[in-house]
């Protein structure tokens, strides 16, 4: 039997309060006490490798994963590598990459794919997290996500798949973690509900909204997903650590974890 996934508070959803490393410091004391022993790494202001380490650590916080610029994952690749295993950090993974074309795509693989193969020797592994544009229909008639799963590896190529994102697209959350299992360890939960006064879709804490996270939950278990995330990009005018709160206690009341 699975190991239930622990779950993990993506710090992108208070980036307002990690601009200085005072300021992380203090987000990760917050964050701890709300109820999160483990965090994802993502828009931060500049910090030190080890002021990061030893701040962890005072908050007895593990970091799962991170969204690094895409420029260092192919550049600076052996560096960001000595980064994540100062911190202790498994999966590096790349936040955001807009690709419209199957020129863009196959550019992008054929850049990034030898740094993949170098996170992946190191022990660590690279993780791509998806957005809505991953399921724009090529010229050739595939979905960028289904040209990535064709010309991958699951071993080189991994997957930090966000739940509201897939839903957007059509695409149902829990067949795809089972599906492609063998290269996910982190996902992202945040749900959506729907606005009463526009009937626009907007973020919502986690069993606030719509989403049926008490499936996407036992399909991620199934899965073997190790860390689940809770994101929230816009928290519209509510204190972001308010909302995490709010999803974390919701979590334990719904799933009991």
């Amino acid at each position: 039997m699975n190991k239930k996934p622990e779950i993990a508070a993506q710090l992108y959803t208070v980036r307002e309060f990690t601009k200085t490393e005072e300021d992380i410091a203090k987000t990760l004391k917050k964050v701890k006490e709300i109820g999160y022993d483990s965090v994802q790494v993502s828009a931060f202001g500049p910090y030190r490798t080890e002021f990061l380490r030893d701040a962890l650590a005072e908050n007895a916080l593990t970091a799962c994963a991170t969204h690094t610029p895409y420029e260092r994952i192919v550049g600076e690749t052996e560096k960001v590598i000595a980064e994540h295993k100062i911190l202790g950090i498994p999966y590096i993974g790349l936040g955001y990459r807009r690709l419209g074309s199957l020129a863009e795509t196959e550019t992008f693989l054929k850049e990034l794919l030898p740094a993949a193969e170098k996170i992946a020797d190191s022990g660590l592994k690279f993780v791509y997290h998806n957005h809505h544009w991953e399921f724009v229909r090529l010229e050739n008639g595939q979905t960028v996500m289904e040209y990535f799963l064709e010309h991958t590896s699951p071993e080189i190529f991994g997957l930090l798949p966000d739940c509201y994102w897939l839903q957007v697209s059509g695409i149902n959350p829990e067949r795809f973690l089972v599906e492609n299992k063998d290269r996910i360890g982190v996902i992202h939960l945040k749900d959506m509900r729907i606005a009463k006064e526009d009937g626009a879709q907007r973020y919502a804490e986690i069993f606030e909204g719509n989403m049926d996270y008490v499936s996407v939950y036992a399909a991620a278990e199934r899965a073997g997903v190790k860390y689940a995330a809770v994101e929230q990009d816009d928290c519209y005018g509510r204190d972001p650590f308010e909302s995490l709160k709010i999803s974390r206690e919701n979590i334990r009341a719904r799933l009991g974890v």
